[in-house]
């Protein structure tokens, strides 16, 4: 068995700066903010707990866990309405390649490794037309930890408890992609990392500090051969 833990902004869709501008307007409503909140950075890679607690520390001098929860239900009462208004679109040739893997490969389980909240993460595939395809039990969640590397290791240790992997089996786990800090956690666990630059906001020499396994400008046009790249040595 295979378990392709897929992170899902810039990899499986992209929101048209939904999950943005939704983060803006529950800060402002929150907070009593009369001006936008301003990010210091770029939000790719990082986790909603982290993306969170940064915002409160930064508005608050100091981050509690009744603030940061009660901005993230903020956040995903908003997150909602917008994915609704800004019509994103979902990576070219993901639907299809899903559809292929849940037809033709049933040693193939698809999970989510994302920096989205599990509420936030089931919006977006929901709005999108691609939850179904996703085992969201074993599936690891932004509001779960921090660091991206913690998040693997807790759906690797989902996949363990429930005797679906053994301890030495992190190989069978492939983590799909397309920041730096996706091939970092997929390393932390010692699982294979693909990377897909369709929707990433970097580029192939950023990736130099953790290789990935594989880089692709785009999934495969034929899902076959998705599948054929899965199965290839190491």
């Amino acid at each position: 068995m295979l378990y392709l833990a897929w992170d899902i902004d810039g990899t499986l869709l992209l929101t048209n700066r939904a999950g943005y501008d939704a983060l803006v307007e529950a800060v402002s409503d929150y907070f009593f903010m009369k001006e936008p909140y301003q990010f210091r950075h770029s939000l790719a890679g990082w986790t909603d707990s982290a993306i969170i607690k940064e915002i409160v520390t930064d508005v608050k001098g100091r981050c509690t866990s009744g603030w940061a929860a009660g901005l993230i239900l903020k956040y995903e009462m908003y997150l909602k309405r917008n994915l609704q208004m800004h019509k994103g679109w979902l990576m070219p040739n993901v639907e299809k390649t899903l559809q292929y893997l849940q037809d033709n490969a049933p040693d193939i389980t698809n999970l989510l490794l994302t920096g989205n909240t599990s509420m936030g993460a089931r919006y977006k595939v929901t709005e999108y037309g691609i939850a179904p395809y996703f085992d969201f039990r074993h599936s690891a969640y932004g509001d779960l930890a921090e660091e991206r590397d913690e998040l693997a290791r807790i759906l690797y240790t989902r996949l363990l408890t429930d005797g679906l992997i053994k301890q030495d089996e992190t190989d069978t786990i492939i983590v799909i992609g397309d920041t730096p800090n996706d091939a970092k956690c997929a390393a932390a666990i010692g699982a294979r990392c693909i990377i897909v630059l369709a929707g990433s906001e970097y580029r192939p020499e950023d990736f130099a500090a953790c290789p990935p396994w594989k880089l692709w400008k785009q999934l495969p046009d034929d899902p076959a051969d998705f599948v054929r790249e899965l199965a290839a040595p190491c």
